[in-house]
């Protein structure tokens, strides 16, 4: 009995021992517990961006060490991988890296044409090597536009020389000088006038200080948008130039011809054009030039409305109108002629709307042996109402009616 009361003394103080230890290990059972709760967010945490740093790395190594990383949707960044290869970053090494590849379209259209004239860039290409291949996509259009390319046509006619230089322009592919709507001035020289004469005074007036521009390069066409939209104020002087052409425009003058045409190698084409209102007269064809004028008017000139002189000269009109020319220069002694021929010119007209009316001097004038011959019948009225003369022939000069079958009246 004794044995066995000391053994449950014995038990009871290991228990009283015991039972504490076991209350200390629920205790720190439930605050591990509740420490779980919180750790186990911060390592999902941590997981997620172990992983977004790893998506990173990736996107610097897809696009770049300038990547702005913006986008962190891994998803996202996934699917632009397949634009990694057009991805273009900026990098400090290399020199104009952001408009190497720029289309010619851009440039041309954004950037060069809104800010540089074609005459800035004829400059600008001899400069920077940057620019040589926009001046050649240029050349290529073969088109001078006026004023969105040159604000004039003098600086115009300027780069077409620019232009000449660098290509060679033909009769199949000329180069054109687009003339905008509206009207467009060539600018007015210094008028020096020396008066002696009669002579001398129309002489001067008709050559001396003229707004007219030099045509200096062959293969040339100047259009305009039709002769109801497009004016020039001022002429044009075109000598031993070759296939130059006036087109859908008005050419009006108030210090000389709208027109000069001289030189054995001139060959010149006017479509649909109007010469009206020039001091000196319409247009002037000599010393051997040629032209070709179709569907013209000629009108209301200080002088001669179309004056060819000069042998070789030849000048074929194809159903224009020449009227109310010849008002005279303010002293009551010169009335110019409708068509003036002269000193071996050769003059043929076509058409059945050729129409030669209303002029204050002759209407059809052929003098010192030059010839104008009429491509129509007999009974066609082309010249008439004219305050002369309808048709005057002198110094063995000749106007004649060419029938069908070549004869002549």
């Amino acid at each position: 009995m004794q044995s066995a009361e000391e053994e449950i003394a014995r038990l009871t103080e290991q228990a009283a021992v015991v039972t504490p230890l076991q209350e200390e290990i629920a205790r720190l059972h439930e605050e591990l517990t509740e420490q779980a709760a919180v750790v186990q967010p911060l390592q999902e945490a941590v997981q997620r961006l172990h992983a977004l740093n790893g998506s990173i790395r990736e996107s610097f190594r897809r696009y770049g060490p300038s990547w702005n990383g913006k986008t962190t949707d891994i998803d996202i960044i996934d699917n632009l991988s397949r634009l990694s290869n057009l991805a273009t970053h900026y990098n400090a090494n290399v020199t104009n890296q952001f408009i190497r590849d720029i289309p010619e379209m851009l440039w041309w259209q954004k950037i060069l044409q809104p800010f540089l004239t074609l005459e800035d860039l004829s400059f600008l290409r001899r400069t920077n090597t940057f620019f040589q291949s926009y001046w050649e996509s240029v050349l290529r259009q073969n088109v001078i536009r006026v004023p969105q390319g040159c604000p004039t046509v003098e600086k115009a006619m300027a780069v077409a020389v620019v232009f000449s230089a660098q290509k060679v322009y033909t009769n199949k592919d000329p180069l054109k000088i687009v003339l905008g709507k509206g009207v467009h001035e060539i600018e007015k020289k210094k008028r020096k006038i020396v008066a002696i004469t009669a002579i001398t005074l129309m002489s001067s007036v008709m050559s001396v200080g003229n707004p007219n521009l030099n045509v200096i390069c062959s293969h040339i066409t100047f259009v305009g948008k039709g002769k109801d939209q497009t004016t020039i104020r001022g002429g044009f002087k075109v000598n031993n130039q070759q296939n130059i052409k006036f087109e859908e425009l008005t050419i009006t003058n108030s210090g000389g011809y709208g027109l000069v045409l001289e030189g054995s190698e001139t060959n010149v084409g006017v479509l649909k054009c109007a010469v009206k209102e020039c001091r000196g007269g319409g247009m002037s064809v000599r010393s051997g030039a040629t032209v070709t004028a179709t569907q013209c008017e000629f009108m209301e000139n200080g002088s001669n409305g179309v004056y060819c002189a000069g042998a070789t000269t030849k000048a074929r009109l194809n159903d224009c109108t020449v009227h109310h020319n010849g008002e005279g220069l303010g002293l009551g002694l010169f009335r110019g002629t409708g068509l003036n021929a002269f000193d071996h010119a050769v003059v043929d007209l076509h058409g059945t709307k050729t129409d030669i009316h209303s002029n204050k001097g002759y209407g059809i004038l052929a003098d010192r042996r030059a010839k104008v011959n009429i491509h129509l019948p007999s009974q066609h009225n082309t010249s008439h109402g004219n305050s002369g003369d309808n048709r005057r022939q002198e110094t063995r000069g000749s106007i004649a009616n060419i029938n069908a079958d070549g004869t002549f009246t």
